[in-house]
């Protein structure tokens, strides 16, 4: 099935009217002159580029509630073992003045302290864990700063995992939040998250303006790395169908005859997909009519008539 084909029922008609006089094949398709003006097909050179590499993700608009009871419970214990660790200092002292606390009382307030320093630890491990180190290295005050902006709706926090396994050593750079096919939203990249649920590799923690997003919305993000930048050549956006859930697009092999290749896309930009082999610079791919083309390749081909004469009864 030919996904999402515009004006389905005028390009079955114009590919009927030629199917008589056109050969098909799985690799390529023959149309004369005449066919490829009533189809009104045209091309484009595939030029050589370079872009970042990149990678897809799905982003979930995190609930800023979790981050928010964190936070109050670091800041509950960091003021527990702060207490505990003066209170201990105190009888240690008051012990080496005069002797006027007890060795157990000594001992008791040592390991209050230390409880509440273990406790400390363990609430800063969950939330480093939870929320990455660009969280857990904060400070109680800028800590306090990033959660009143969450729940006062100016920023949001969200969490993107990769779609596919990411390039060895990607480290992704910035971020784009995929609105819409034509809107998008600027994403900060605060760090990496240590874990994952999507089971590929673990995923990064971005910020972003408010603006609509709320707690549970997924997204799609696009996440451009700070490596070298990736060469192959630019493929319009207007060359690719899809058909039985694969990528196309068909390369003019000469002046009557169209190649179909398989797209695998190296990364996308707002011109185009950048891909590498089979394609190369300097070749033309279709750019309109290529759903006309992929109907052709999709039409089963006439049974030819049989030549053989019939022998009398």
């Amino acid at each position: 099935m030919i996904d999402r084909l515009p004006m389905r029922t005028l390009v079955r008609c114009l590919a009927a009217m030629l199917l008589a006089s056109t050969a098909v094949s799985a690799a390529a398709t023959e149309l004369d002159a005449d066919g490829q003006s009533k189809l009104g097909l045209t091309t484009a050179v595939l030029q050589s580029t370079q872009a970042p590499s990149s990678l897809t993700a799905t982003a979930e608009v995190l609930d800023p509630s979790t981050l928010a009871k964190s936070v109050d419970d670091i800041v509950a214990a960091q003021a527990a073992a702060d207490a505990s660790s003066a209170e201990y200092k105190r009888v240690q002292a008051l012990l080496a003045a005069d002797g006027n606390m007890s060795r157990k009382a000594l001992e008791a307030a040592r390991a209050q302290a230390l409880a509440d320093q273990a406790k400390l630890r363990q609430q800063q491990a969950q939330l480093r864990v939870e929320w990455g180190s660009s969280i857990a290295s904060l400070d109680s005050g800028a800590l306090r700063t990033r959660v009143d902006a969450l729940l006062e709706g100016r920023d949001v926090l969200l969490k993107a995992e990769p779609l596919t396994q990411p390039p060895a050593g990607f480290t992704a750079g910035t971020a784009a939040l995929r609105l819409s096919a034509k809107q998008t939203i600027d994403a900060r990249v605060l760090g990496p998250l240590p874990r994952s649920s999507a089971g590929l590799a673990g995923g990064w923690l971005l910020q972003a303006p408010a603006s609509g997003l709320v707690p549970g919305m997924t997204l799609t993000a696009q996440l451009q790395g700070k490596g070298p930048a990736e060469a192959g050549v630019l493929l319009p956006r207007s060359a690719v169908v899809r058909w039985n859930g694969v990528a196309w697009a068909y390369v003019v092999t000469d002046a009557t005859h169209f190649e179909r290749r398989v797209v695998q896309v190296l990364n996308m930009t707002p011109a185009g997909w950048l891909v590498g082999e089979p394609f190369k610079a300097g070749e033309k791919v279709v750019t309109r009519g290529v759903e006309a083309l992929i109907v052709l390749d999709a039409a089963p081909v006439p049974a030819e008539a049989d030549s053989a004469p019939k022998g009398d009864d």
